[in-house]
């Protein structure tokens, strides 16, 4: 004989509505898991165009101390000073008398400053800071060494020197077109000129702040064409690394011209002091500087007879 209890009752009345149930709370955990992996991707890839960009609410433990950009350098304009209060911003009348200047090591702890940095009271100041991170603590007492203030830190960002290419691939059968076709338009022999910058050495990194790479960063380019009288012509600036050669047909051409191009590249940020030196590269084909030639299109012959 099968007997029945109350629990096992109510299993049974609770079985349709949990099989209802179930499938709806695993579409609103893998949307909200979406969601999630979705805010993450975004904050991982979101490029540096900005000083706010390296900035989290100006806290100096995920960030610079800034969002204006002083807290922001170019590698050959990594020179700074920074100042402490000489009193306590709470109460006046308490007038510090020491400061203690340290620097905070990859590791993330505070340590003793290296040879970019002097300290002098309440002056610090930095030489050729090195590109990458940089997190500075002062502590403050006003006679007592034994009851000195809390510690305050102060982080700035060193954009490295870059390092930029430019090459034409060798699967390009030639470099040469008629003027009156115009630029070859087929893709397979397509003129594509690809830049790529990189950075020139490595970056300082301090744990708990955030790890940059290249990729990280927004910048400019600026592709020129230059002539054979070496005269220079701007002819693409965006933020798109590539360039194509698209010159429209040109059937009035009686010359032939022979061209080069170069690409320029910064960075799209601009710290406060001002923007960082461009970098250039000659488009390469094969390992050799690379030479388009655009021909004219010579008239028609004529027939005689004999």
């Amino acid at each position: 004989m099968k007997i029945t209890t109350s629990a096992m009752y109510q299993n049974a009345v609770n079985a349709p509505e949990r099989k209802v149930l179930l499938p709806i709370i695993i579409k609103w955990i893998l949307a909200l898991l979406c969601i999630c992996f979705t805010m993450y991707v975004n904050a991982q890839t979101t490029p540096v165009k900005t000083p706010a960009d390296l900035s989290n609410a100006n806290d100096p433990t995920k960030g610079t101390s800034t969002n204006d950009g002083s807290a922001l350098f170019c590698a050959k304009a990594a020179s700074f000073t920074l100042s402490a209060s000489k009193t306590d911003p709470a109460n006046a009348a308490i007038a510090y008398k020491k400061w203690e200047w340290k620097e905070v090591d990859p590791s993330g702890s505070p340590a003793a400053l290296d040879a970019t940095a002097a300290a002098a009271a309440e002056k610090l100041t930095v030489t050729n800071a090195v590109p990458g991170w940089h997190t500075y603590v002062v502590t403050a007492s006003a006679g007592d060494a034994a009851c000195p203030a809390d510690p305050v830190y102060f982080t700035v960002f060193v954009l490295p020197d870059l390092k930029a290419k430019a090459s034409i691939d060798a699967t390009v059968p030639s470099l040469t077109y008629c003027a009156a076709n115009g630029a070859p338009t087929d893709p397979a022999k397509a003129i594509i000129m690809k830049g790529a910058v990189e950075f020139d050495g490595t970056l300082r990194s301090i744990a708990g702040l955030p790890t940059l790479a290249v990729s990280d960063f927004e910048f400019k380019y600026t592709w020129y064409r230059i002539d054979q009288s070496n005269n220079r012509s701007s002819v693409y600036t965006g933020t798109t690394a590539n360039y194509t050669d698209t010159d429209p047909a040109n059937t009035s051409a009686t010359t032939e011209q022979k061209y080069s191009y170069e690409l320029e590249v910064v960075y799209s940020v601009v710290p406060k002091k001002g923007a960082c030196d461009a970098v250039k590269a000659g488009v390469t084909y094969n390992s050799s500087p690379a030479v388009i030639t655009v021909t004219p299109k010579p008239g028609k012959p004529t027939i005689t007879i004999q």
